[in-house]
């Protein structure tokens, strides 16, 4: 079978030990949704959809270009909508965060990908289709130092969706 298009997104992986840690505290939450599967947890810094296969190349080198820089990222904030997502978010977004997904969605945009048209909304997505509020826990209080940002694919199958990185590219280190 030859496969001509991949769903893809760019964003930030999760270190293992602090996906572990969030898979934890959230199924104290007892949530009814569909949960995100822990090794799934990330932020995603832009959405492309289904691109080609042909486009990787170009992507890799668009991604290449832009010129991040590392940062901690705290996530303590529970986030729940009227459309059923519950996510982790962040009361402070750091600086390099929003300039680095601002960069990054101005890059594509300027080669010609269609993004979604909202403001950028950092957030750690824990599960969908929600139809009751969160049980009352330890509030949120995660945090990591993002080092790198990562291509993802995406695929489903019968046993769920798994998104499978494909190209990272570091973020600089933030001189003391």
């Amino acid at each position: 079978m030859h496969i001509k298009s991949l769903r893809l997104f760019f964003g930030l992986p999760l270190p293992h030990r602090q996906a572990a840690a969030i898979d934890v505290w959230r199924n104290g939450l007892a949530l009814d949704g569909r949960l995100v599967a822990r090794h799934n947890l990330h932020l995603t810094l832009a959405f492309l959809g289904s691109q080609p296969v042909e486009r990787l190349g170009e992507l890799q080198r668009l991604a290449g270009q832009v010129r991040g820089q590392g940062f901690e990222l705290r996530l303590d904030r529970l986030e729940v909508s009227r459309h059923g997502l519950v996510s982790l978010g962040t009361s402070q977004p750091p600086e390099a965060l929003l300039q680095l997904a601002g960069e990054l969605n101005d890059t594509l945009r300027a080669a010609g990908y269609s993004l979604e048209e909202r403001t950028f909304w950092p957030h750690l997505t824990l599960a969908r289709q929600c139809r009751k509020h969160p049980a009352p826990g330890s509030p949120p209080d995660f945090a990591w130092t993002a080092e790198r940002f990562v291509l993802f694919h995406s695929t489903s199958d019968e046993q769920g969706t798994v998104y499978h990185p494909l190209f990272h590219w570091p973020l600089a280190v933030p001189r003391p």
